[in-house]
């Protein structure tokens, strides 16, 4: 049969044999399929012959299936049992634990103002009563800081009879040297301390040696008052005139004599009159203010020449209670 290529658009011409099988074509080689003759049955292809140049698609072998899975007979070792945790006899608690706070902080704008507020009132608890004699809680005899460093006292006229020491010359009361010396330092802290804080609210040019001084002022300060402490404290310790002087008074009037060979009912009756007799000797509640205004003083100074020194850009200290 004569039919047209469809590949190559050429007339070849083919055995009837071929009708409605592959076959190449003899011009340009392309496959295609030869068309079938009319009114002929559709017989099944037959099966390709070797040596002929017909092509057929064959399906592809199924791989083999996987082998199958081998069990290991080798058991995996047994871990070992976990040592036992001893359970916490105190729990951690969290800050969501915590009801209350209750935080202090050193403010930079108050804490150069406490020593010298301090220094000032000390200046006029100068002038209140720091020892004396008080029979029955009645101020019989008293001196300030004054009185007490240049031997001075005052004496109420209706208790005249409760202080007879005041008679004798032997035993007036003199001057305390440690009194005069912590009263004449007093001025120059109390001037170094206030002129601390105030030197740098006057716009005032200083000198170059001063300016040196400046980020020291306040262990100057410190320094200041340590030492005008110490001069109190040690007169406390030694005790002013009128202690002295007083408690000698006393030993001489509970004094027993040793010749005439005293009876136990004697010395009993003469230890409890020497303790009546000292028990008026008392320093007073501003006495006491004062010696606490003196360590705040010197506290709060530090404090100041210790943040000083650590510098600005750290955070203030701040003390924080927590229940």
């Amino acid at each position: 049969m004569n039919l047209l290529c469809p590949n190559c658009q050429k007339q070849v011409t083919i055995s009837d044999d071929f009708a409605g099988q592959l076959m190449n074509c003899p011009l340009c080689g392309g496959l295609f399929t030869v068309p079938g003759l009319p009114g002929a049955a559709q017989l099944p292809p037959p099966a390709p012959v070797q040596g002929t140049d017909v092509y057929s698609i064959r399906p592809e072998p199924s791989p083999p299936p996987p082998p199958p899975p081998q069990i290991s007979t080798v058991l995996p070792p047994s871990p070992e049992p976990a040592a036992p945790q001893t359970p916490s006899l105190k729990p951690s608690l969290g800050l969501q634990d915590y009801q209350m706070t209750l935080a202090a902080s050193l403010s930079p704008g108050v804490l150069p103002w406490i020593a010298p507020a301090c220094l000032i009132l000390v200046f006029f608890l100068q002038f209140f009563p720091w020892d004396g004699l008080y029979p029955g809680g009645e101020p019989a005899v008293t001196g300030n800081a004054w009185y007490a460093a240049f031997g001075a006292y005052s004496v109420d006229g209706d208790l005249k009879n409760y202080v007879l020491f005041t008679e004798d010359e032997k035993y007036q009361p003199g001057v305390s040297v440690l009194t005069i010396f912590y009263l004449l330092l007093f001025f120059p802290s109390l001037i170094i301390t206030v002129g601390s804080v105030v030197i740098l609210m006057v716009p005032v040019k200083l000198p170059p040696q001063v300016n040196n001084l400046l980020p020291w002022r306040w262990g100057i300060v410190a320094a200041v008052n340590l030492v005008l402490f110490l001069f109190l404290a040690l007169q406390l310790l030694l005790g002013f005139s009128l202690d002295s002087r007083y408690r000698e008074w006393v030993d001489k009037e509970t004094k027993l004599d040793a010749k005439s060979n005293p009876t136990t009912q004697a010395r009993k009756e003469s230890d409890v009159k020497r303790g009546e007799l000292l028990e008026r000797l008392q320093h007073t509640v501003w006495l006491r203010l004062v010696v606490l205004l003196h360590l705040i003083a010197i506290v709060s100074s530090a404090l100041m020449f210790w943040m000083d020194r650590r510098g600005t850009h750290r955070p203030r200290p701040k003390l924080e209670l927590k229940w």
